[in-house]
């Protein structure tokens, strides 16, 4: 993995200065879940008929499967398969491609009285369905219900988007000068963030 080396050494340096971290991340601990084997992986792609995204692929398989990340840290694959804001925490299905392409939601949101209550049940239950999560793996809660998602089937795999239903945001993908980000690219980004923060605050000027 290309990014690996570079990868390890910011995290170490975050790990190092945690003290002057950004609080959330002053909360996780800063280690990683032990890698999955090339049979495991082998074994959740074929069973969801998917093949992931080459850089995620690598690391879950040589840095680790989960752990430290943004928001409450990146979830394991077993559990980013798995849609935990639903009481029911149905299994997203993977072998369905997602269906977006750029932002996306839903029409009524924008017209709907908020100051009179809330809508029906059978609204929000359609608007928060899984259904509009097809393809992708839900790899981080970033916080209040918001995910960051993988896609893993359609023609936006390998890229992140962000899914902000839980507040009725909708779907966007994350993109960096205009562009869109793979995994490897939004992590970097999360790392580098962090290291500003740390050498801003190691210098007084945050």
């Amino acid at each position: 993995m290309k990014w690996k080396q570079e990868i390890l050494e910011k995290v170490a340096f975050i790990k190092g200065h945690k003290g002057f971290a950004s609080l959330g991340i002053r909360k996780q601990e800063v280690s990683f879940n032990p890698c999955l084997t090339e049979k495991e992986i082998l074994s959740f792609e074929e069973s969801h008929c998917i093949t992931l995204p080459e850089d995620y692929r690598e690391f879950i398989s040589e840095i680790g499967n989960g752990g430290f990340g943004p928001g409450y840290g990146l979830l394991p694959l077993d559990k980013a398969v798995v849609d935990f804001k639903l009481n029911n925490k149905p299994e997203i299905p993977l072998n369905k491609s997602f269906r977006y392409q750029d932002d996306w939601n839903e029409e009524w949101i924008f017209s709907f009285d908020w100051e009179r209550g809330y809508p029906d049940d059978d609204i929000v239950n359609a608007y928060i369905s899984t259904d509009h999560i097809s393809g992708c793996l839900q790899i981080c809660h970033y916080g209040h219900g918001g995910t960051f998602l993988l896609v893993v089937n359609g023609n936006e795999k390998g890229h992140i988007w962000f899914d902000g239903r839980a507040d009725y945001g909708g779907l966007v993908p994350k993109k960096d000068a205009g562009q869109r980000i793979s995994f490897a690219e939004w992590y970097m980004s999360f790392l580098d963030m962090e290291i500003k923060i740390i050498k801003e605050h190691e210098e007084g000027t945050y």
